[in-house]
């Protein structure tokens, strides 16, 4: 099993399989009973409710991660789930340039988005984007439409770029877990970085 570098706190996150090869569940719906499981040993939690989480916890680790580093599900001790973090790592030769201006282009979005510079004791710069997108009927159907909530985070380190993304349709529940994924984020192992050249994954 490959450990994708960085230090994150139980209580606050879980980490979820990207890739089941060598993991010690064979597929999602085996690490989503093992989730719903650990979760609420000891509780006396509802069977149904046992069983929400578990098809929650499907849902999740189904969601596609081509590319994805790392995977982790906001699932906070005091709190109820809600989204999840993905996490990108990549090779890039140093140039100057600063994290937000490596940030990914926005097509639309509702209001200017924020862009705040963040403090990581292994980065050489770090910066977190907050953007609201308007979602239409191309993406929810006929008659319907919304907003997207989005948390970015570009981080440098080296010569590796670190970017992770958070999404909610409900602005508060990502602005519930931005503090963490902050400290989640800057939880990278910069030495244990270089192990990812040779193609690890979580």
């Amino acid at each position: 099993m490959n450990v994708f570098p960085i230090v994150f706190d139980p209580d606050r996150w879980i980490r979820v399989p990207v890739d089941w090869t060598d993991e010690q569940w064979p597929d999602a719906e085996s690490w989503a009973s093992w989730v719903a499981d650990e979760v609420t040993r000891d509780r006396g939690t509802a069977d149904d409710l046992i069983a929400a989480i578990r098809d929650q916890a499907v849902a999740v680790a189904t969601f596609p991660t081509e590319h994805v580093g790392a995977r982790f599900w906001y699932f906070p001790v005091d709190s109820d789930p809600r989204g999840w973090l993905d996490l990108y790592v990549q090779r890039r030769d140093p140039d100057g340039t600063t994290a937000r201006e490596l940030l990914p282009g926005l097509d639309r979005t509702l209001i200017d988005p924020v862009v705040d510079e963040l403090e990581g004791e292994v980065f050489d710069d770090f910066a977190r984007r907050l953007s609201l997108v308007p979602l239409g009927e191309r993406q929810l159907g006929e008659g319907h439409s919304g907003i997207l909530a989005k948390a970015e985070w570009l981080a440098i380190t080296g010569g590796w770029v670190v970017y992770g993304i958070s999404v909610d349709d409900d602005p508060r529940w990502l602005t519930q877990r931005l503090a963490d994924g902050d400290r989640l984020v800057a939880g990278m192992d910069q030495a244990a970085l270089a192990a990812l050249a040779g193609g690890a994954r979580a």
